[in-house]
């Protein structure tokens, strides 16, 4: 919520630390919908990054299409 309009995509990027910027791996495909909801399944790789907080989260609307709220995935 709160963000200029609907979301127009989103996904997971890593590995990146915080302020850094990563390439998407895990695309979301219900951006219509509040709350995203979904599965994936992650490569080992991929879980090191989840576990050590090197992933994060990046929601574009049709005003920010480089991404207007960008959360990094801790515990």
């Amino acid at each position: 919520g709160g963000l200029t309009g609907p979301a127009t995509v989103a996904h997971i990027h890593g590995p990146a630390a915080v302020g850094a910027n990563a390439p998407p791996i895990v695309p979301f495909s219900n951006v219509a919908t509040s709350p995203i909801k979904g599965t994936a399944t992650l490569n080992d790789a991929q879980v090191t990054s989840l576990t050590t907080g090197m992933l994060y989260v990046n929601v574009h609307t049709a005003a920010h299409p480089g991404g207007e709220i960008r959360g990094q995935i801790v515990k």
